[in-house]
């Protein structure tokens, strides 16, 4: 081993050998290892705690089943409407069923889908580790870079979203936006913007949800060209906008095929967004080639480009003007939208929640600032102001939606880390050993979780809200383990998949668990593109109990099934005393409905509905 030495900024000499990147491989390689044994028990149940990640699986499954790569239809859900048309991206779906494919003829696919499922979220987590270390490494203070993968694994909002089992397309929203962070720390070239606008475009083809985010970067990209017109600003400028609409064109045409770039789909990737792309693209090099040397003219022409952008976007389709949910059905948005935390603003959430959304974020915005302020030149301070306004901006965006607070504290964690550098240098100069050891120890008050925690343990007597979430948090995870062990355990699954092949309705949010356990079809699960068939289902459950019956044979539902302790069908049944829900939460089902005998310890029960 070389024993030469390398020293970062901060006078700290390290072996050659410890880079950024292998500090980061072996801080999340323990910490994955030990997410795996910490869940090693939901593993092998297959313990799934989202439903899009069930859905997600359905889709992979699909797929290698032999369904087009260009048709993402789930025609299991809604089969009475031809299926539903998921507006997810086969990105995320490709390397898990090349995991499956590769692993099936050693394990089998039940074992090989397993053993894909625990170790690629954590596979993908470390990636995000190495990213932030190569991303970071450009800032002021270069210990951040080595640091950085301990405050990463010490964020429980993004740390969640890399967990065993975690497959859905969440953790490759965070590993994205933080490539287009990357990038714009990176000297203003045309590689960095290219490489941006393309980690842009596949943050949108991903999820529509990363726009905000690349339309900030493409924000920074103009704003510094028109204060100061430099070449490399151009150049950087140029490429994030032409590779953002190229990108976007070629990854959608790849994922979706020809449909996909004329579609006009307001909640995914689709021609709405890829004309606004193009608008903007044709204005700006216009304005780039013609370079004019007056700052208001530069300002004119981008927001000449912003105005044709939006232009193109509601000319293309109005309706994306209003949002991807504005045509929910009303019963919907009550009993299923309103009740996604994720979607909701952050002052609908639980007073524990805010304080640990908004301690980590508050924490990177003050030492991104000192930051700036103790910055020796032009390059520094450029870098850390690129870091506060990313980070303002996606704070802003998770007080507006609460599951955007993973991109705002990714944001916030070089500013964390060159607080807690800061705090534990002045720490270790106290010169009583006591003092030492005590200001060290308080340095762990600029980890994002420990921060977090320790502000709610200092509020919770003076607060209390806080301290009665806290039993309620208890009765929750009681009734969650209750209504795992109960409803889904394999005695139930097995009894339901012995039954003939037909369509169930259940709760909404028991349908993608059943899509993933079952070789059943569903009248709906909780993905809004399905909306008529959520409606109906609420209506069924929660309405006249006079339409159930029609509304239940309209969608050629042969069983129903529910789970009497989940949260949902406990709002349906309590929406009036004589509801379907009701009904049969009591015992008392209907006369077009008889029995069918499930081995489950509580919770499921399921009816067929009688020929008409």
């Amino acid at each position: 081993m070389s024993e030469a030495t390398a020293t970062p900024a901060g006078g700290i000499r390290l072996a050659s050998w410890v880079t950024p990147a292998r500090i980061s491989l072996i801080v999340c390689g323990l910490m994955s290892l030990i997410a795996i044994i910490a869940q090693w028990q939901a593993i092998g149940a297959l313990d799934l705690a989202d439903t899009d990640d069930a859905m997600r699986m359905a889709q992979v499954r699909d797929l290698l089943a032999g369904q087009r790569w260009w048709d993402l239809t789930q025609y299991r859900v809604n089969p009475a409407g031809g299926g539903v048309l998921m507006h997810w991206s086969r990105l995320v779906d490709a390397p898990l069923a090349a995991g499956i494919l590769l692993l099936e003829p050693l394990f089998g696919q039940t074992m090989a889908e397993r053993i894909v499922m625990t170790a690629w979220p954590p596979m993908l987590g470390t990636a995000l580790c190495v990213a932030c270390a190569l991303g970071y490494r450009n800032l002021s203070d270069r210990r951040i870079a080595y640091v950085v993968p301990l405050f990463l694994v010490m964020s429980g909002y993004i740390l969640v979203q890399f967990r065993p089992l975690r497959v859905d397309h969440h953790g490759w929203q965070i590993l994205l936006a933080m490539l287009v962070m990357a990038q714009a720390l990176r000297p203003a070239s045309w590689q960095a913007g290219l490489l941006g606008g393309l980690f842009a475009a596949a943050l949108l083809a991903v999820s529509i949800e990363g726009l905000p985010i690349a339309a900030l970067f493409a924000g920074f990209a103009a704003l510094r060209w028109a204060l100061h017109g430099r070449g490399d600003d151009r150049a950087r400028l140029c490429g994030y906008i032409g590779a953002l609409a190229g990108g976007a064109i070629l990854l959608q045409f790849a994922t979706r095929g020809p449909a996909g770039l004329v579609g006009t789909w307001c909640d995914s990737l689709s021609a709405p967004y890829m004309a606004a792309f193009v608008a903007a693209t044709v204005i700006i090099f216009a304005s780039a080639r013609a370079n004019p040397s007056a700052v208001w003219a530069r300002f004119a022409a981008l927001a000449l480009a912003g105005v044709a952008a939006v232009g193109a976007l509601v000319w293309t389709e109005p309706q994306c003007a209003n949002g991807p949910f504005a045509t929910l059905d009303p019963i919907v948005a009550e009993y299923w939208y309103r009740n996604v935390l994720e979607g909701q603003p952050l002052w609908r959430a639980k007073p524990n929640d805010m304080i640990h959304v908004l301690v980590p974020s508050l924490t990177g915005l003050a030492g991104s600032i000192l930051a700036w302020r103790h910055a020796d030149n032009a390059a520094d301070r450029r870098n850390w102001a690129t870091v506060i306004a990313a980070l303002l901006g996606a704070t802003a965006l998770s007080l507006l939606v609460f599951r955007s607070v993973s991109t705002a504290h990714l944001f916030a964690l070089p500013g964390c880390a060159w607080l807690g550098l800061r705090a534990w240098t002045w720490a270790r100069a106290i010169p009583a050993m006591l003092p030492r050891i005590l200001a060290s120890a308080m340095t762990a008050l600029t980890l994002p979780l420990i921060g977090g925690m320790t502000v709610a343990a200092a509020l919770s007597p003076f607060v209390p809200a806080l301290k009665a979430e806290e039993e309620r948090a208890k009765t929750q995870a009681a009734d969650a383990n209750r209504y795992r062990a109960n409803c889904l355990d394999p005695a139930a699954i097995g009894d339901i998949n012995r039954l003939p092949t037909t369509t169930l309705l259940t709760p909404i949010d028991l349908g993608a668990p059943l899509v993933f356990w079952t070789r059943h079809g569903l009248v709906a699960t909780p993905h809004h593109r399905n909306k008529d068939a959520m409606a109906d289902t609420i209506r069924a459950f929660a309405g006249d109990p006079m339409r159930a019956e029609a509304l239940v044979r309209r969608q050629q539902a042969g069983l129903i099934a529910v789970c009497r302790t989940a949260n949902d069908f406990t709002k349906y049944r309590r929406a009036r005393k004589d509801a379907l829900a009701a009904q049969l939460y009591a015992g008392t089902p209907p006369g077009w409905l008889e029995a069918v005998p499930v081995t489950s310890r509580a919770g499921l029960a399921i009816w067929r509905v009688k020929p008409d």
